[in-house]
């Protein structure tokens, strides 16, 4: 598919996004990078970015009874919730998926990038996140946690 440059990053639906860091530490050696409170357009969740070697993976946790997060938990369980996908045109890449009938249920933007989010049913279960940073794409694994580090949230 045109236009993805990567999987940015793999997301894990927890409850206790605290405990879930010391978890993953513990067994893979993750490196925490940071946790944040953010206010998304699905509710206020509380996300943790950890570096997995070359990889990052976010722990995300619900902060409002019965928020996305956890009826997601309450349907499926601790596990997966979504694949971060970065693309270099995001507005090229929602005309093409939905000029094929796909439909995009949610779109949000941050201070630091622009999102879609493509139903699970059209993906094999799997929810797909897809992303553009407003700063460009940082090529290398330090470059894309530095830009974790200097996150900022979105006014509510």
């Amino acid at each position: 598919m045109s236009g993805i440059r990567r999987i940015d990053h793999v997301a894990i639906a927890v409850r206790d996004c605290d405990k879930a860091v010391e978890q993953y530490a513990k067994l893979l050696g993750a490196e925490h990078v940071r946790t944040e409170e953010l206010r998304e357009k699905a509710g206020l969740v509380k996300v943790a970015y950890l570096r997995i070697g070359e990889n990052v993976l976010s722990l995300v946790q619900s902060l409002e009874p019965g928020g996305f997060i956890d009826k997601h938990i309450e349907k499926h369980g601790e596990g997966l919730h979504h694949m971060g996908l970065e693309v270099d045109d995001l507005d090229a890449f929602v005309q093409r998926v939905e000029a094929e009938g796909y439909q995009i249920p949610l779109r949000d933007e941050f201070s630091n990038r622009r999102e879609v989010v493509l139903r699970p049913r059209d993906a094999n279960g799997v929810v797909l996140q897809v992303l553009q940073w407003t700063d460009g794409g940082a090529d290398t694994v330090d470059a894309r946690i530095e830009r974790i580090r200097r996150l900022k949230s979105k006014p509510e």
